[in-house]
């Protein structure tokens, strides 16, 4: 495969009984010395795998919107939320801070829920992300009226559906309006816990594309990467992952994709994004 840059994608693999190698991870990515981190066993395995068995289901509906619902092969449903951080079909430009964090508050009992009444979610992404902190606490942000951003949704992606190259550089919504001067926007941080992985598909693809590469392929409406032009001019790198695994990617970076459902198994996640703030003393994540 012939590539348009010298770049390649850094990983570093390491499973949770020696995560205190990446314990200054955030601050790693940041500065650009790695792209992604992956941490196998991050959470418990069999809590993860019953709730993904529940909400693989066809004959019960948790509460599921679907804002890429009018673009089929990117048909993501989603849980916790109605009102989402990044650009969708439904709304290419986002919604507004009021409606994100009142359709957080309206959803996100239903989200917590599918985990069962012994398993804090919140509780148990927060503690993780701390270990990649560097000593810096990792908070959910409040806004100025006290209410809190969303901690984590979920996310289902069934059999034919894909999340098409894309970067997470959401900065620019009006969603943002109030964290945007908390946080150091040179990058945003994804972090991804699979809950359930389908039978085939479903990686994560991360490319040695950055948002920095001049002229990155394009189809002629201007809005979506031209996939099959940058599979041919760059390289990309797939990175499998199990119930329980965690990977945090720079992911306003790196160009990345998730590789596309095959089979009855559907792919389901349980993520949000992270930042460094402005002084770099903590970390602030929402979903």
């Amino acid at each position: 495969m012939s590539t348009a840059t010298e770049r390649v994608v850094r990983a570093v693999d390491v499973p949770l009984s020696e995560i205190n190698r990446v314990a200054n991870g955030i601050e790693d990515l940041y500065n650009d010395r790695v792209d992604i981190i992956l941490v196998r066993g991050a959470l418990p395995r069999e809590t993860l795998a019953a709730a993904g068995e529940r909400l693989d289901r066809n004959d019960e509906n948790p509460g599921w919107d679907r804002p890429n619902q009018k673009m089929p092969v990117e048909d993501i449903q989603i849980l916790g939320t109605d009102t989402l951080a990044t650009p969708t079909y439904r709304a290419p430009r986002g919604g507004s801070l009021d409606a994100y964090l009142e359709g957080t508050l309206r959803h996100r009992e239903e989200a917590a829920r599918v985990f069962g009444p012994t398993f804090n979610a919140r509780a148990e992404v927060e503690r993780v992300l701390n270990g990649f902190g560097g000593g810096r606490p990792v908070q959910l942000p409040r806004s100025s009226d006290g209410r809190d951003y969303g901690p984590f949704s979920i996310r289902r992606l069934v059999d034919g559906t894909q999340i098409g190259p894309h970067f997470d550089y959401h900065y620019p919504l009006d969603l943002y309006s109030e964290l945007r001067p908390m946080v150091d926007t040179r990058t945003l941080i994804s972090w991804v816990f699979t809950v359930r992985k389908p039978d085939a598909g479903g990686e994560l693809v991360v490319y040695n594309l950055t948002r920095d590469t001049p002229n990155p392929p394009m189809l002629p409406d201007g809005f979506q990467f031209d996939m099959p032009a940058v599979e041919r001019q760059f390289q990309s790198t797939f990175f499998p992952t199990d119930v329980g695994d965690l990977f945090i990617l720079a992911s306003g970076r790196c160009m990345h994709r998730v590789n596309r459902i095959a089979g009855p198994k559907a792919r389901v996640t349980m993520g949000g994004f992270l930042a460094l703030t402005t002084d770099w003393q903590r970390a602030l994540y929402w979903s």
